[in-house]
């Protein structure tokens, strides 16, 4: 991440500490539910089912609070999965509203700096720039921070850390199968590649036909005084759903390219699976 970039993400989380800390706590805390998760119907294959002896280490309290009966260490796992899985959703749940919040904050306030930068702009400046297009950055762009900080660095850092997790216990189980579990990254990273020097450039250029769009509109109503003393609505109605067509055409090939790429990923990570 750039050194500009870094800067402007630290300076906007600044005044919202608590809550990106917070934030991150209950990724964390998420990451833990997850990696517990299948531990519950293990242990009722291994030990119920299959009735193997117990670890040394935990066999002797477990025996005492079940009496060695296979029933009531069956009904003990199921209620610790439940509470496991119900604890996973609250966590989420909560993860969730604190994310939203701390979004819309980072939002508005990009909106407000965005606001303030555009009106010290000189005046050169707004006469060559549309204000439709003004507009669009103001309200689109403005996601830009949320989509970086809360929809992209911190899933990464969580993913980061429940990779490292999940490959730490993978690991100690058998190294073989922990190793081939990698096997699939570089491919991911090169599906990653692509996004970026391919989908990203596209995804401007869609943005560039919506904010046309938008200056489009802006010019209609602004001078709808000449077009109704002129008679003119069917010619801007007919350059409206020119522009419409166009960005519309875009943002439907956007989304197919975004979802081969998602197809992608999902069969390399099956294939992965598959592999192990």
């Amino acid at each position: 991440m750039a050194p500009s970039l870094l800067a402007l993400v630290l300076s906007s989380l600044k005044p919202y500490r608590r809550r990106t800390l917070l934030l991150a706590g209950l990724l964390l805390l998420h990451v833990a539910l997850e990696a517990l998760q299948p531990w519950p119907l293990k242990v009722v294959v291994d030990y119920v089912l299959q009735d193997r002896p117990l670890p040394e280490p935990i066999a002797a309290h477990v025996t005492a609070l079940t009496g060695g009966s296979r029933l009531v260490l069956l009904v003990l796992v199921v209620l610790a999965g439940v509470l496991v899985q119900v604890g996973n959703h609250v966590v989420t749940l909560f993860s969730t509203q604190v994310q939203v919040g701390l979004g819309q904050h980072l939002v508005y306030d990009m909106r407000g700096r965005l606001f303030d930068h555009l009106q010290a702009l000189g005046l050169r400046h707004h006469i060559a720039t549309r204000t439709g297009d003004t507009v669009y950055r103001i309200e689109a762009d403005a996601y830009a921070v949320e989509n970086l900080v809360v929809s992209g660095l911190l899933p990464l850092i969580s993913s980061v850390v429940t990779l490292a997790v999940m490959f730490a216990i993978l690991a100690n189980m058998d190294v073989t199968i922990a190793v081939l579990s990698l096997v699939i990254v570089p491919l991911l990273y090169v599906c990653l590649r692509y996004y970026m020097t391919t989908l990203v450039g596209r995804l401007e250029r869609v943005k560039e036909l919506e904010s046309t769009l938008i200056e489009g509109v802006y010019e209609t109503f602004a001078s709808m005084r000449l077009v109704k003393s002129f008679a003119r609505e069917a010619f801007e109605l007919t350059r409206f759903g020119g522009v419409a067509r166009t960005a519309l055409e875009g943002r439907v090939r956007l989304t197919w390219e975004q979802s081969l790429f998602a197809v992608v990923v999902g069969t390399i990570t099956i294939s992965g699976t598959a592999l192990v």
